[in-house]
């Protein structure tokens, strides 16, 4: 079995996508540009990530929920994990727009501290220059070599750092600058507790009280931050742990099960067998493949990744 990642690239429309997540904190699933035709519609659809288009030029119409966003130049709109969404391009105006489809622990605080919030998903963009370059460099780092990986995780690292500090020009006294919402520190320090810790036996009581809350409200929490239970963020956390030392190391499998807290090898094997479709040791052995495509929708999106 291979593992493929997708890179499309044509005059009008270039795409990355089905990268595999290699951080916990924030990393990239997809990214692309497109000049898309007079009254392009996608939608109705849920996203499992968050994705961030930057209009460049011309001008749609985005619904969001129950709202409804006139788009144009200079504008961004955000799509949530599990928020129903659809979008179309003007008749006469089309819009050009990039995009990047992201997720991880940091991302609720990287989208909230760029001004976006799920009630308000649009804002103006001031720098859109260093953005769009910053999604060309990914789009150039699309070889699966380790170095390129570095290179795009840090283009995503200068995509939101660039977009938060244009934030807190525009609105130096919004409180967002701080942590708008109590929860997403919370959140933080579970995780920050979580990554340090993810060898031995953790439990999501013992969590709460080593923060200084109860359960229930760390566990509603997570589901607003990071629309995952507490739980689920550390089997993530512990089979991206595992991925590392399967592609890196010799270890065998009950050695690395037990690394990444698992005492029963036969437990990790099915926990793992259930989020990738395959054992640790066929997923050790199985190549990741770039597959590149001259035209939009040749490739197969295992990830639900359309724009």
């Amino acid at each position: 079995m291979e593992f493929e990642v997708g890179f499309t690239n044509s005059v009008r429309y270039k795409c990355l996508e089905d990268l595999q997540q290699r951080s916990i904190d924030l990393y990239l699933s997809y990214c692309g540009m497109e000049d898309v035709e007079c009254g392009y519609h996608f939608g109705p659809h849920v996203r499992k990530e968050y994705v961030l288009h930057l209009v460049t030029k011309g001008k749609g119409l985005f619904h969001c929920e129950d709202s409804y966003y006139e788009i144009s130049e200079n504008m961004a709109f955000l799509i949530y994990p599990d928020m129903n969404t659809e979008y179309e391009a003007d008749l006469e105006d089309p819009w050009s727009y990039a995009w990047i489809g992201f997720n991880g622990g940091k991302a609720h605080t990287c989208v909230t501290n760029a001004g976006f919030l799920p009630e308000c998903p649009v804002i103006s963009i001031h720098n859109m220059d260093i953005l769009l370059d910053c999604i060309h460099l990914m789009l150039e780092a699309h070889h699966l070599t380790y170095a390129n990986e570095l290179k795009r995780g840090s283009q995503l690292m200068r995509f939101f750092s660039t977009l938060i500090e244009d934030y807190a020009r525009e609105h130096p006294n919004s409180s967002r600058n701080n942590h708008d919402y109590p929860c997403a520190v919370y959140v933080e320090q579970a995780i920050d507790y979580m990554q340090k810790n993810y060898k031995q036996k953790l439990k999501v009581n013992d969590l709460a009280d080593y923060i200084g809350i109860n359960r229930s409200y760390l566990t509603n929490s997570f589901q607003k931050v990071l629309h995952m239970s507490p739980q689920k963020f550390l089997i993530t956390l512990r089979l991206d742990k595992a991925i590392s030392l399967l592609k890196e190391t010799s270890l065998p499998i009950h050695e690395v099960s037990a690394q990444v807290g698992y005492d029963d090898p036969l437990a990790f094997s099915k926990i793992f067998k259930q989020k990738y479709g395959v054992s640790p040791s066929s997923f050790r052995g199985s190549p990741e493949k770039l597959v590149q495509y001259k035209n939009k929708n040749e490739y197969l999106h295992s990830s639900s990744n359309l724009n």
